[in-house]
């Protein structure tokens, strides 16, 4: 056969290999999403819910609703978190790569792939999850919940991904990161100095909370939020990709 032969047959066998990685995934993630989804929003939810009665189906001014987007938000930068976490790192940690890569397999495109079926993983337990509140919550929309879920995913990922190639510490590197860029922005960014100017180089997660409000609601955000967010984790997604094919899984 010849090499780019080879090469085809290789990228079937990978892309076949995807559902054994989705399998995996639901079963070692994707049920932890899951209870957890279901716990916080039952805990958060129920209650408010008993007390209102039909009210909560009256539309979005329903207070139930500043409630369901705080969980819902944070639910899914959860699920993000739980997914990404030891993407790369654990592979190295545990000596696993020695294994994977014995045969003829491009690392990057191995992870890449690892990425992608994570973000699917993520998606169909969010999907799961904003059902049950659409039954709650009939103006609650799923569609739109998913979109917020796939931009986040790519933003938070992308990062975390990064920090899972370079670091063997990713899910405290990552939420460091996440949580230490919001509270500078808030600190640092409305004063007119060099410190405001340093802090726009962090992600953007200060955009996070209103992306999140105008995305769940109605659908749409502010353009300039969404390429920003989307632009800082694909940025990192792809130096991440950089670093395995230069790096080494060794080190």
């Amino acid at each position: 056969m010849s090499r780019a032969g080879q090469a085809v047959s290789r990228a079937a066998g990978l892309a076949r290999y995807s559902l054994w990685q989705f399998r995996d995934f639901m079963l070692e993630r994707g049920v932890a999403i899951l209870i957890i989804g279901f716990l916080w929003g039952y805990v958060l939810i129920a209650p408010t819910r008993g007390a209102m009665g039909p009210r909560i189906t009256t539309g979005q001014p329903s207070p139930l609703w500043a409630i369901v987007l705080q969980i819902a938000s944070a639910i899914v930068s959860l699920a993000v978190l739980i997914a990404v976490n030891g993407i790369v790192s654990t592979d190295r940690k545990l000596g696993y790569y020695r294994f994977l890569f014995s045969k003829p397999l491009n690392p990057v495109l191995y992870y890449a792939q690892v990425f992608f079926v994570g973000m699917l993983g993520v998606i169909a337990c969010v999907i799961v999850l904003a059902s049950v509140l659409h039954s709650l919550l009939p103006v609650f929309s799923v569609v739109n919940f998913v979109l917020y879920t796939a931009l986040i995913y790519i933003a938070m990922g992308g990062i975390g991904f990064f920090v899972s190639v370079a670091t063997r510490f990713d899910w405290l590197t990552l939420a460091a990161v996440w949580l230490g860029s919001r509270a500078l922005r808030g600190l640092y960014g409305p004063k007119n100095d060099w410190r405001s100017k340093a802090v726009e180089l962090l992600p953007p997660v200060h955009r996070v909370d209103d992306v999140a409000n105008s995305l769940i609601m109605t659908g749409s955000a502010h353009t300039t939020d969404v390429l920003w967010l989307l632009g800082y984790g694909v940025l990192f997604f792809v130096l991440g990709l950089v670093a395995l094919r230069w790096g080494s899984l060794a080190d």
